[in-house]
């Protein structure tokens, strides 16, 4: 079970050193539970959940074995210690156990899993969806093949509608990415928030 307070901290281009270190002392002082989605496990090895829906992205990261967390994928993975999530369509809240739609992102699938696990209050960090394709993060570019020319503009069509419905079960969702294009969700300082 989650904490009341979830961060969910992604690979966008706003992460920033301090970001992590306030996110990190606030784990520490059981103030929060943190997802962390893709890469962002190797800043935030505090993280409860680490989620990566793609395969590839386990196969590529090993399974990513020193972490000791929760870890979950939409693909099946030849890791016994990931558990593979059932995809049930691409938008809306699916409130069956190890079921979740998928957004087309795993950003999206972890705002999803914060909620099923609990959270009332869900802080975004790396959740940018800039408009050049979502190439670009916080560790630089993906490997050849690995940088594909993402929807953003469905993504972010995507998540507000999970929002929006999360909000009608009394689930807040925040954003505290500076440079984040989620402009329907209430922008806050990430160290207030987290204080």
């Amino acid at each position: 079970m989650m904490r009341e307070t979830v961060v969910i901290i992604a690979g966008g281009p706003s992460v920033t050193v301090n970001d992590v270190r306030t996110i990190g002392l606030a784990r520490a002082a059981e103030r929060c539970s943190v997802i962390a989605v893709n890469d962002a496990v190797y800043p935030c090895w505090f993280a409860d959940h680490l989620h990566a829906c793609d395969a590839r992205w386990w196969i590529e990261h090993f399974g990513v074995p020193g972490f000791a967390g929760a870890k979950t994928s939409l693909e099946a993975v030849p890791f016994d210690d990931v558990i593979t999530l059932t995809n049930t369509g691409i938008e809306g809240f699916d409130p069956n156990p190890g079921a979740i739609r998928s957004g087309s992102n795993s950003g999206y699938q972890a705002v999803h899993i914060a909620a099923k696990a609990g959270a009332r209050r869900i802080v975004l960090i790396g959740l940018d969806y800039t408009d050049d394709g979502a190439r670009m993060h916080w560790f630089g570019t993906h490997k050849p093949g690995f940088d594909k020319h993402s929807d953003v503009v469905g993504w972010r069509r995507h998540l507000m509608k999970l929002t929006d419905e999360l909000g009608t079960f009394g689930v807040t969702v925040v954003n505290a990415g500076y440079r984040s294009t989620l402009s329907w969700l209430p922008r806050v300082d990430l160290a207030l928030e987290l204080a």
